[in-house]
């Protein structure tokens, strides 16, 4: 439950630049020092350090439809809390959302918001992702898909590693590969989380 939270805060805070971003300009020194996406290395300009546009960064018009996508999203009582609250569009800001909305938003809304913004092979490791998190949740689970599901994750994982910046990676994205094991080993994931004590 909190990895998908942590993962889900990281993913968005990459993509907009706010909160914890994963992308800096010690991140942009990392990838120089490492030799590595040379088109991605910091520019300086006299005094000034640029940091070049990444692909996995949102324009300002990609924020504002990423914004309104999630601010129009009219869910039925009960299921997640007003998230429209918790977005500033003016200061490109996401905060105060729970654990459970970041439930939400990693299972159902961020593939639909996603879409259309970015280039593919990152939508698709986001989408994927969050594939992976909505079959894991599932009441019923099928021990031969938990199987495929610990394959494809690590695949998927490979893809965050060829499109994201290292400094994305923490343990709590590492953590993800272990999950369809758990889940193996333990049965389905809602006799373990921690939503009703959380309420």
């Amino acid at each position: 439950m909190h990895i998908e939270r942590n993962v889900a805060a990281n993913i968005i805070s990459t993509l907009l630049h706010c909160g914890k971003s994963k992308d800096g300009l010690s991140t942009r020194k990392n990838l120089e020092h490492l030799g590595i996406r040379k088109d991605l290395h910091h520019v300086t300009r006299g005094k000034r350090t640029y940091l070049l546009a990444a692909p996995w960064s949102l324009s300002k018009t990609e924020k504002k439809v990423f914004y309104k996508r999630l601010i129009n999203f009219k869910g039925p009582a009960g299921y997640c809390s007003n998230i429209s609250r918790a977005l500033s569009l003016e200061d490109s800001k996401v905060q105060g959302l729970q654990s459970h909305d970041y439930h939400v938003l990693m299972q159902q809304l961020l593939p639909v918001a996603i879409r259309g913004l970015l280039p593919k092979g990152h939508r698709l490791a986001i989408i994927r992702l969050c594939t992976f998190f909505s079959h894991l949740c599932q009441r019923v689970i099928d021990m031969e898909q938990i199987s495929v599901m610990e394959a494809e994750i690590v695949e998927t994982i490979c893809m965050f590693e060829r499109y994201f910046p290292p400094s994305f990676f923490d343990i709590m994205v590492h953590l993800v590969i272990h999950l369809g094991t758990e889940a193996r080993l333990c049965g389905p994931v809602q006799f373990r989380w921690m939503y009703p004590f959380e309420r």
